[in-house]
């Protein structure tokens, strides 16, 4: 089997995005594809393998977020102030433009070869590169709405506080934040790659309310990201990466320390992710630091016990 950060299956990739520029090409023509299509090996990095799973999969994203902000009274047809945090190469973006052209957009990653896709193919969306750590480039109270899609399904225990509460600072008070996250509905499909029975992984979110395992290959990937950049996984990645289980209850009793109200978990509704809606909340901002908050300290404790 091909290591995924080895020269052989990089090559593997650059030789299946000319395919795919073919088929692109020969889409355009016949007037199936109007939309901008990323490299297959960036496809390949969300879970897809294919055009139309990427077109489709970001339907399947946009549809139940656009929903639940409407919901919520979002005004998703006035000139607000949306940031799509980890925005790999638009999956969701490129609906929530094509459907909502009111808003001002806005997209960061840590992946350079993807913002550098965004910002080739969306000149409305002002993209940038952010960082592995906090904080990110935007002033505080700098968004009506932020939205992240398989972020905080990845991030370690240690880093998703931070991170929740360097979102917290850039969306205005009152504003929202819309995460995705893995949790009992994850379970059935993640268990083989986490090497762990349903039932054990199910007994372990009960009890501990996460589940953390970290990339076997991640310090590998990042350190040969440089070699055919635009095939790399993990680009922008500096530390412990990987899958990360929350339950719905444990989001409600530690999310809200970083300044948010938990308004709402939905289950399974983005495409088998749940949906988790955060309210800004009013009063005193809230700052980026790099001191590891307590919510993050009690969601380290235990990872080992299983």
């Amino acid at each position: 089997m091909l290591s995924n950060y080895g020269l052989p299956k990089k090559l593997l990739k650059l030789g299946l995005n000319q395919v795919q520029n073919c088929a692109v090409l020969l889409g355009r023509l016949a007037g199936v594809i109007d939309f901008p299509v990323p490299p297959n090996s960036s496809i390949r990095k969300t879970g897809g393998k294919a055009i139309w799973d990427y077109y489709l999969g970001g339907l399947r994203i946009f549809h139940p977020i656009y929903a639940c902000a409407r919901r919520e009274g979002i005004r998703l047809d006035e000139n607000i102030r949306v940031l799509d945090f980890g925005c790999g190469v638009a999956r969701p973006l490129l609906h929530f433009t094509r459907n909502c052209p009111a808003p001002s957009f806005y997209a960061c990653d840590v992946d350079d070869t993807s913002v550098a896709f965004v910002q080739k193919n969306y000149p409305r969306v002002k993209a940038c590169v952010s960082r592995f750590s906090p904080p990110l480039p935007y002033e505080s109270g700098s968004f009506d709405l932020v939205y992240a899609v398989s972020v905080f399904s990845h991030l370690s225990p240690e880093d998703q506080g931070p991170w929740l509460k360097e979102l917290a600072r850039v969306i205005k008070p009152g504003g929202w934040c819309f995460l995705t996250t893995e949790g009992y509905t994850s379970i059935k499909y993640r268990c083989k790659g986490m090497d762990a029975q349903e039932a054990t992984l199910r007994a372990h979110l009960d009890r501990e309310g996460f589940y953390y395992k970290e990339y076997g290959d991640w310090r590998e990937n990042v350190r040969n990201q440089d070699t055919l950049r635009v095939t790399s996984l993990m680009v922008g990645i500096d530390r412990s990466y990987g899958s990360t289980i929350l339950s719905p209850g444990h989001i409600r009793r530690n999310w809200p320390a970083a300044g948010f109200e938990v308004r709402a978990v939905v289950e399974g509704i983005v495409d088998g992710h749940d949906l988790v809606e955060l309210r800004r909340l009013s009063g005193p901002g809230v700052s980026s630091s790099d001191d590891r908050p307590a919510m993050t300290e009690n969601l380290a404790k235990g990872l080992s016990a299983d």
